[in-house]
């Protein structure tokens, strides 16, 4: 079951987006907002749990150490 606020990924679109409600009981609808790309006002989608993923935490880049060339061996 997935809760309000929780990032989700729209197994039939492949988007992103956020769960902003849960209608129950079973089987649970979830409105999920979807941030669009270009820029245009977030859509809004219907979905049952099982058409829902989880999204893959963001990892940060690790930082390039850039040594001086006299540093180097």
């Amino acid at each position: 079951m997935w809760t309000e606020g929780e990032s989700v990924r729209d197994e039939k679109t492949g988007k992103a987006g956020t769960v902003v409600q849960v209608t129950g009981p079973a089987p649970f609808i979830y409105r999920i907002m979807v941030e669009m790309a270009d820029g245009s006002p977030p859509v809004m989608i219907y979905r049952y749990g099982h058409q829902l993923r989880r999204v893959p935490p963001r990892v940060p880049p690790r930082p390039q150490v850039v040594q001086h060339p006299a540093e180097r061996p």
